[in-house]
C-alpha cells in the first residue's frame, strides 16, 4: 500500500525530522513531499486534529512543543480513559482478538530489537486499537485513539533505551495475558502500568534541553 502525505508527515514529526516548534509551511511541505495543496491542507488539518500541528495567530502552523505540565495533563487524561475503558471490556476477550494482539506484539518486539523504530511505532498503534476494540463503548476506544496519536511524540523519545523497550514488550504480553483472563482488577492494573514511563522520560529531557538557556538567563 503507498504511503500517504498524512502518514508521511505524521511520521516525520513524530520522529524528530520536523523539531517540536519548527513552523511548517504549505509551500515547503509541496516541495519536500512533491504534493498538491489541497493534499497539503488535508493534511495539516488531520494533524492539527491529531494534536501533532498548532496554528498559531500571525506565526503560522508549527510543530507541538509539550510543555512537561502539558505532558502530565495528557497522560493523566490517558490512564483516566484506558482505565475507563478496561473497566468496560468483558473478559476474557474473544480468542481471535488475543491470537491477532499475540502476532502483532512478537512483532513489535522483533522490530524494537531490529531498531526499526517507525514499525515499532505502527505495531504499536495496531496493538492498542486492536486492544480497546473489546471495549464496549465505540467512541471511548476512538477518543483513547486519538489521545495515543497525540502522545507518539512523548513515547519516541525512550525508543532508543532497550531497557525501556523491553519493559514496554513484557507489558504488552501482560495485557495480552489479562484479556485472556477473567479479572477486571488485573486488566486495569496492566494497561495503567503501560502509561507513565515515556511521560517522566518526557520531562527530564525537556529539563535538559532548556537548562542551558535557564543558565544564559542567570
Amino acid at each position: 500500500m503507498p504511503t500517504t502525505l498524512l502518514a508521511e508527515l505524521e511520521n516525520d514529526i513524530i520522529f524528530g525530522v520536523y523539531a517540536p516548534g519548527t513552523r511548517i509551511t504549505e509551500d515547503s511541505v509541496m516541495e519536500s513531499y512533491d504534493a498538491k495543496r489541497h493534499a497539503v491542507r488535508h493534511a495539516f488539518a488531520e494533524l492539527e486534529n491529531q494534536g501533532l500541528l498548532v496554528h498559531r495567530p500571525r506565526r503560522g502552523v508549527e510543530v507541538v512543543d509539550y510543555t512537561p505540565d502539558e505532558v502530565d495533563t495528557l497522560y493523566d487524561l490517558r490512564i483516566v480513559l484506558e482505565t475507563s475503558a478496561a473497566r468496560r471490556t468483558p473478559l476474557p476477550a474473544p480468542a481471535e482478538v488475543t491470537e491477532a494482539l499475540d502476532a502483532l506484539a512478537q512483532r513489535h518486539a522483533e522490530a524494537a530489537e531490529q531498531g526499526n523504530f517507525r514499525e515499532v511505532y505502527e505495531l504499536n498503534q495496531q496493538f492498542h486499537e486492536l486492544q480497546y476494540s473489546c471495549c464496549t463503548n465505540p467512541r471511548l476506544a476512538e477518543m483513547i485513539a486519538r489521545h495515543a496519536r497525540m502522545a507518539q511524540p512523548i513515547r519516541v523519545v525512550k525508543y532508543d533505551d532497550t531497557a525501556h523497550m523491553a519493559t514496554v514488550v513484557a507489558q504488552h504480553f501482560a495485557i495480552i495475558a489479562a484479556l485472556r483472563g477473567t479479572d477486571t482488577d488485573a486488566y486495569e492494573t496492566s494497561v495503567r502500568n503501560h502509561l507513565p514511563a515515556s511521560a517522566e522520560a518526557y520531562r527530564a529531557l525537556y529539563e535538559r534541553r532548556f537548562a542551558g538557556r535557564k543558565s544564559a538567563r542567570k
